[in-house]
C-alpha cells in the first residue's frame, strides 16, 4: 500500500517578474523533503519557466513573435515593463495549486489568458528545435515531468512528478 501523504497550498503569482524567484524557492522549500538537490534544482528550473510564461504570454498575451521580434530589437525588456503597467496586467495574475499525496507532487499552473494549443506549438518547437529564442520551456518540461496535462482551452497546465 501506498504510504499517503497530503499536503496542499494554493499561491497567487501577480503578474511580477521579479516575484517568480520568491515563488519558486516558497514551493521548492516545500517539497524538499521529496526530491534530491538535482531533481529539485530541475523541478525549481522548470517551475520558473511555466510562472514566466503564464504571466508573459498567458496573462500579458505576448506572442511568440512579438518576443522574438523585442528581443532581435534589444527592446524586450522596456516593451514588457509597459505591459506589466497596464490595467490588464494589475487585473490578472497567476494561481498556482500543490498537492503531494501518494507518492506524486501534482503542480497545477493557470493564467487568465486566452491559453494557446500546446500540441501545436509542441510541433512549431520540434521543426525549430533549439534555435528558437523561446518555446524550450515547453521541452524542459516534457523532459522533467513524469506527466503533463493542458486544460482545453491551454491556460492551465497540470505538471505530475512521481516521488517513488
Amino acid at each position: 500500500m501506498a504510504r499517503k501523504i497530503s499536503f496542499d497550498k494554493e499561491y497567487i503569482l501577480k503578474n511580477s517578474i521579479s516575484d517568480v524567484a520568491g515563488l519558486v524557492k516558497d514551493i521548492s522549500s516545500e517539497i524538499s523533503d521529496y526530491l534530491d538537490e538535482a531533481n529539485l534544482n530541475l523541478f525549481a528550473a522548470a517551475l520558473y519557466e511555466v510562472a514566466i510564461n503564464a504571466i508573459e504570454h498567458g496573462n500579458l498575451g505576448i506572442s511568440y513573435e512579438a518576443k522574438k521580434e523585442w528581443i532581435e530589437k534589444n527592446i524586450y525588456h522596456e516593451k514588457l515593463s509597459e505591459l506589466l503597467k497596464t490595467e490588464k496586467a494589475k487585473n490578472t495574475f497567476v494561481e498556482i495549486k500543490l498537492n503531494i499525496e501518494n507518492d506524486c507532487i501534482t503542480l497545477i499552473v493557470e493564467d487568465k489568458g486566452q491559453g494557446f494549443k500546446p500540441n501545436m506549438e509542441m510541433e512549431k518547437i520540434k521543426k525549430e528545435s533549439f534555435t528558437r529564442n523561446s518555446g524550450r520551456g515547453m521541452m524542459m518540461m516534457k523532459s522533467y515531468f513524469d506527466e503533463i496535462k493542458y486544460n482545453k482551452t491551454g491556460n492551465a497546465i497540470t505538471l505530475i512528478k512521481n516521488i517513488k
